[in-house]
């Protein structure tokens, strides 16, 4: 399909076309760049900032902003010399697109394979199209508002696990959270509950995996907006449900994603966690 035909076209699956396009393009860039997964602009100790997610997003933006030059992009990563913030929140724009260029960067850092780039795109609220492409791990997530969840071309379905004692619930720990606040509450909590609770340091992987059925849950306490967008939409329209249960500010949120049977008693058990 060329670049004119996808312009003139504005469909949810055209517009997920572009996303797969561009994700594809990001992550092989990292992938091909794996040598240099060290070259870090910082390094604390809960993150760290690669130089390649700075190439990364800028290589998607630049594919995105190639077919449709007047959206706008809300990236991770602030990119010197680049207007993509300010492009984000102007007002004209009428679509956003938000990019994660190395979704899980801490495990490309130390060279695990599970790590993604994750880019959705939203108009009026509503999130049209979103993908999720890991290329170690070789799986293309994406979805569509006009079409049901894929993974590598073929349809997935959440489960039907119905009761907690036998879930495998995803999850994160917010260790950047003040030491007051007790961070390992939510795992611990749902650790006792969960057949099993698993945390892998990549949320839109996370949530694919609800999405296709491998895992039942997902939960985080703090995570972004450009970590979920995606997933969200994928899980979605894989028969799941996602719910952001607490917005902080600056794109900041709590999220829960489930295969839908589990929703209501998770909110159940996480909602009291809030107030401590």
């Amino acid at each position: 399909m060329s670049t004119e035909s996808i312009i003139q076209s504005h469909t949810p699956s055209l517009l997920l076309a572009v996303a797969v396009q561009a994700a594809r393009r990001a992550a092989t860039h990292a992938l091909q760049q794996r040598e240099r997964r060290q070259e870090a602009n910082l390094i604390a100790r809960h993150d760290v900032k690669l130089e390649l997610d700075l190439e990364c997003q800028q290589i998607a933006t630049d594919s995105i902003l190639a077919c449709f030059p007047g959206d706008a992009i809300l990236g991770e990563e602030d990119i010197p010399g680049s207007d993509n913030q300010a492009a984000a929140s102007a007002p004209d724009a009428a679509r956003q697109w938000i990019v994660d260029p190395i979704d899980g960067t801490v495990n490309f850092f130390h060279g695990n394979s599970y790590w993604c780039c994750s880019i959705a795109v939203r108009q009026d609220g509503q999130t049209l199209a979103g993908c999720v492409y890991a290329p170690e791990l070789d799986l293309l997530f994406e979805a569509a508002a006009d079409q049901p969840a894929l993974c590598n071309g073929e349809p997935i379905r959440c489960s039907d696990t119905a009761t907690l004692d036998v879930a495998n619930i995803h999850t994160g720990a917010d260790k950047s959270a003040d030491p007051g606040s007790q961070p390992f509450r939510f795992f611990n909590r749902i650790a006792s509950l969960a057949q099993r609770a698993r945390i892998f340091g990549a949320a839109a992987l996370d949530i694919c995996q609800v999405a296709a059925g491998t895992a039942d849950a997902y939960f985080e306490p703090g995570i972004y907006l450009w970590d979920i967008a995606a997933a969200d939409l994928i899980l979605q329209q894989a028969g799941g449900r996602g719910e952001v249960l607490r917005h902080f500010g600056g794109h900041r949120l709590a999220y829960l994603g489930s295969n839908g049977q589990l929703h209501a008693p998770l909110v159940e058990v996480l909602e009291p966690l809030f107030q401590n």
